[in-house]
């Protein structure tokens, strides 16, 4: 008795050590009897794709059913917690980790005008239920550091679970990565690495949530574009714009000029900017100042030149204003240029700004993040880095290059954009179902076998012999079908390598196999003329076509009311944000007119914004235009049309041509649209309107550019956005722009009539016929008379 006594004392001492210890743990805490490194089975409910907002920290998070929660504390005030998916850092597929060593990398960053104080990896996965438990395992690495080794169980193969790893915040920096690496076996023994069981997929909803206090900055020129915009933060930006009074239109130039330069530095991220008048919102602003127009409550002195100034925003010690300052506008276009050319020179509280003198004027089709079209192109001018068309592994992720074209190339009877491909490959033992696979837009262009080094019996391409580092050297001649290419694409490369091993139970090294394409392959779009058959909704928001034709808009013209309110100027400034993350440079020869100025509208592209002042210069310019807008009024008309719908990149795309001749009719819910037409002022030049029935209206518009799904739904030239509908139709007439030879013009636009062209060729038979009778005759008539 005594013993069993001793004995029960000591399970209740050891359980209550065991639970003491458990508390102390500042790692995982499990939930229910889960193993460590799994769940329940219970498959977590998804998060959303949207990006999730800053929100505030206080309370500790909601633990998920099954698997392992991390207990988070209370933070100070000021904390804030950031949820971000593996789709929205860009793995929208997810990871998907195959063979005895699968990998996959996740990048995440951190802003440097935060601190981190607490961190979660979030994992959501499933894995192959041949593993042998014992021997399969998952390590998470982060910035190379391991961090966790997670087992697996029998009972939990193939059903989704949860894990919720913590991440030392003393690890973290302003560029993270997370790279997850497989390790599985089904097997003890003559065991295949490259078996069809050997998986384990990681869900693009898998999340990194951070939770940062702020970081104050020092009041410094040299850090731009930081705080505004930090390239380790992959969120959408929003950049608001404080003016001290109602701006004109020369002080909306000089913004809208850092507008397409934040819009081309923030590259894929969707750029907002909110408009303010004498009021400091609390984010990280710039402000635009003139001697006669300073904000209230920056206690700013006047200035003698235009001058650049990092301040601290009086209302919150942790955000930071740049004021643009200067004596009038044009000092501001002075001090802009400055900002957004000269930026490398700035250092320092404030700079002064003594003289500038402005780059000339650039060439059509020259934007930096366009492929150029005059001659032909390396691949090593389309990527970052060199190490991003290379690949490890007998099954790699594909190699793949963006390819960002203008919108009006011609593709109409073209045999193929060539391409000298180079490539390079660790060669098989002996000649199997290797290969490299060669697509575009996820389209399927070539497959290419790749042999054994030396044993090629191919005449129509090169092959080297093998190089000094193991590898083997082929090139070939591929010619990517026109009707393939669009504005924007993705060319991609999949190597996939059939692993050899002599026996059952032979080994073979899962990353021995290597695979690149050679930097100096190239591309040619050059046969390709610029030619299209206009308006196409479409090319305006895919790439800001065609006022994006000259990267510093130099033939634009933004039109806009006398006194554009909020609303009508972030409509602006995010058209021209659009502009500058389509072309990659910023753009400052664009004109800012009011809608009296019909004087200058002459050989400019008009992009007009506004609602009753817009209203009323579309009804000016005449009763056919597919849609007008004025406050409860809408005018709808139908035009007589002959839409080709082929030939350049993205015109096939035809949106419905259903509708009535002429509707006139009166409405009072909201609505907004956006209307593309040829301009009355000058042939061949285009007019897009944002036309709405009200200013807060018109921000519906943007709403739908900046959603990819409903971007796609923008055809034609008339795009109706009601809500979350987006419904498009080709109304009005069609005209072409661009330029190609008057025999190539000739040929484009019989081909759409083959019944002229077959008239056209009797009638020419017929004449030809007339000439070689009378020829006859008169020849015969000279014999005669001989």
């Amino acid at each position: 008795m005594q013993l069993q006594a001793s004995w029960s004392r000591y399970t209740k001492v050891t359980a209550i050590c065991l639970l003491m210890i458990a508390a102390m743990d500042p790692g995982v805490r499990l939930a229910g009897a889960a193993p460590a490194g799994g769940g329940t089975g219970k498959a977590p409910a998804p998060s959303a794709a949207a990006a999730v907002p800053d929100t505030a920290f206080g309370a500790t998070a909601s633990p998920e059913t099954g698997g392992s929660t991390v207990a988070l504390t209370s933070s100070p005030p000021g904390t804030r917690q950031r949820t971000v998916t593996f789709a929205q850092l860009g793995q929208t597929n997810g990871l998907r980790l195959r063979g005895t060593e699968g990998a996959g990398d996740v990048n995440f960053g951190v802003r440097l005008d935060q601190t981190v104080a607490s961190a979660l990896l979030r994992l959501r996965y499933t894995y192959s239920p041949a593993l042998i438990p014992n021997l399969s395992q998952l390590k998470v690495y982060l910035n190379e550091e391991l961090i966790a080794a997670l087992p697996f169980s029998k009972q939990d193969g193939g059903k989704n679970l949860v894990q919720e790893i913590p991440l030392d915040p003393r690890l973290l920096s302003g560029f993270n990565r997370v790279r997850l690496v497989f390790i599985g076996h089904y097997t003890m023994e003559c065991e295949d690495p490259m078996h069809s069981s050997l998986w384990m997929d990681v869900s693009p909803q898998s999340e990194i949530v951070t939770s940062t206090q702020p970081l104050p900055l020092r009041n410094d020129l040299a850090t731009l574009p930081t705080p505004f915009f930090d390239r380790h933060d992959n969120r959408d930006q929003s950049v608001p714009f404080v003016f001290g009074a109602p701006p004109s239109p020369a002080v909306v130039h000089a913004a809208g000029v850092v507008a397409t330069w934040a819009g081309a530095i923030g590259d894929y991220r969707r750029t907002r900017f909110p408009v303010s008048v004498n009021t400091l919102p609390s984010k990280h602003a710039i402000v635009f100042a003139t001697n006669d127009t300073l904000p209230q409550g920056l206690n700013l002195a006047k200035v003698d030149a235009p001058t650049l100034r990092m301040m601290t925003n009086p209302n919150d010690s942790s955000l930071k204003l740049l004021v643009v300052q200067g004596r009038d506008a044009k000092d501001l276009e002075t001090a802009v240029l400055a900002l957004v050319s000269g930026r490398a020179a700035l250092s320092g509280e404030t700079t002064r700004i003594d003289a500038l003198e402005p780059l000339p004027p650039r060439p059509a089709y020259d934007a930096p993040r366009w492929v150029r079209t005059d001659r032909p192109v390396t691949f090593g001018e389309l990527v970052d880095n060199p190490s991003d068309l290379q690949a490890n592994g007998y099954m790699p992720w594909p190699i793949r290059i963006q390819l960002n074209l203008p919108a009006d190339l011609l593709t109409w009877q073209n045999a193929g954009v060539p391409m000298d491909l180079k490539y390079r490959y660790t060669p098989p033992v002996k000649t199997d179902d290797s290969s490299m696979s060669v697509t575009i837009n996820d389209q399927f262009v070539r497959a290419y076998r790749l042999r054994p080094a030396g044993a090629s019996t191919d005449k129509s391409h090169t092959l080297v012999e093998l190089l000094a580092d193991g590898t083997t050297a082929d090139r070939r001649e591929v010619r990517i079908p026109a009707f393939q290419v669009a504005a924007r694409n993705a060319l991609s490369f999949q190597f996939a390598m059939e692993p050899h091993k002599e026996g059952m139970c032979s080994q073979t090294i899962t990353n021995a196999a290597h695979s690149a394409i050679d930097a100096d392959s190239t591309i040619d779009f050059s046969a390709l003329p610029h030619y299209a058959e206009m308006p196409n909704l479409s090319f305006f928001v895919g790439s800001g076509f065609p006022f994006t034709k000259y990267a510093d808009l130099a033939q634009t013209a933004i039109v806009m009311s006398k006194t554009p309110d909020t609303a009508e100027l972030e409509t602006a400034f995010s058209a021209l944000g659009q502009f500058g993350r389509s072309t990659g440079t910023y753009a400052d020869r664009f004109e800012v007119l009011d809608t009296t100025q019909t004087d200058r509208f002459k050989d400019r592209d008009l992009l007009v914004i506004g609602g009753k002042d817009a209203a009323d210069l579309l009804v000016k310019w005449g009763k056919n235009l597919p849609l007008i807008i004025d406050k409860t009024r809408r005018v709808l008309t139908t035009q007589p049309q002959s839409y080709r719908g082929d030939g350049a990149m993205g015109s096939a795309f035809a949106a419905s041509r259903v509708g009535p001749a002429r509707m006139d009719a009166l409405s009072q819910g909201p609505l907004a649209a956006l209307v593309g037409f040829e301009s009355p002022v000058s042939p061949s030049r285009s007019v897009v309107a944002i036309n709405a029935s009200s200013d807060d209206t018109l921000l519906s518009v943007v709403d739908a550019i900046d959603d990819s799904t409903r971007r796609e739904a923008i055809h034609g030239d008339l795009a109706v956005v009601n809500g979350e509908r987006v419904e498009s139709y080709r109304l009005g007439q069609t005209y072409f722009v661009g330029d190609v030879s008057w025999w190539t013009r000739i040929r484009y636009h019989l081909s759409s009539h083959p019944i002229l062209v077959g008239l056209v060729a009797l009638l020419a038979a017929f004449a030809i016929a007339l000439k070689c009778f009378g020829w006859l005759q008169r020849r015969a008539s000279r014999r005669l008379e001989q």
